[in-house]
């Protein structure tokens, strides 16, 4: 290879170089200006650039850079996301009942609107549908509260059902907990009605009346009778008989 050809290759690699850097100077902004995609895009970019000319320069310094740069950005963006995720999964861990869901809801509803604000920024589209679907979720449980306050057991207890059903396979702890608590408070309502027509009653003859499995009646009967204003004296399990407490009435 001549003189010439030496200084040709020479200008062409530092005009690549040049170029790279400008690339580098590009993505550090919009960095700066919490532009990630567009950073990403950029990087992407320049990769594929620095890939056309390996094989005529001698540029993996440049191609080390890049890909530094690409792992710090990611990782920039990952730490954003995860601020979110955590404010999320905290609202998870909040104990829920009915007198608190309005202020909780509120507070999820500020979530959602820092959630969307920076949907594309931080890549948060998870986060928002979740969000989404906890609302949807919540909007059911006013759908029970209203049948059972009416003491519409029937409905309440075919709403209920259908929504342990759904949020099943929802890593929405603090809602299960929560219907399970409703349920204990219609199942209460119920009993306390029961409570005004009869002393005592068979398990099998109260689960017939109240449309629930005989097993999973006990164990919430177990539950009801550990609160303070339950309607249940003592159940047997002997003679399967549960009976009601009078004085309260």
């Amino acid at each position: 290879m001549n003189f010439n050809e030496n200084l040709e290759n020479f200008k062409n690699k530092r005009d690549l170089i040049e170029e790279l850097d400008f690339y580098r100077s590009i993505i550090l902004k919009k960095v700066k200006n919490g532009e990630y995609h567009s950073a990403l895009e950029k990087i992407r970019s320049a990769l594929v650039l620095i890939q056309e000319h390996q094989d005529s320069f001698h540029i993996e310094k440049q191609l080390i850079d890049f890909y530094e740069l690409n792992t710090q950005i990611k990782t920039e963006l990952d730490q954003h996301r995860i601020i979110y995720q955590r404010r999320f999964n905290n609202l998870l861990r909040e104990k829920l009942d009915e007198s608190n869901l309005e202020n909780f809801s509120k507070l999820l509803a500020m979530l959602k609107n820092d959630v969307d604000q920076n949907l594309e920024k931080y890549n948060l589209g998870d986060i928002s549908a979740n969000i989404t679907k906890y609302f949807k979720y919540i909007k059911r449980l006013y759908e029970i509260f209203s049948c059972y306050k009416v003491l519409n057991y029937h409905d309440a207890s075919e709403k209920i059902f259908e929504f342990v059903k759904d949020v099943k396979t929802e890593k929405f702890p603090n809602l299960k907990l929560l219907i399970s608590l409703v349920y204990q408070n219609l199942l209460n309502y119920r009993l306390s009605e029961y409570s005004k027509e009869f002393d005592k009653i068979s398990i099998s003859n109260l689960s017939e009346k109240m449309a629930i499995n005989q097993d999973r009646l006990i164990d919430f009967i177990n539950l009801i009778m550990k609160r303070p204003k339950s309607p249940i004296k003592s159940f047997f399990p002997n003679s399967q008989e549960v009976y009601f407490k009078k004085s309260s009435f």
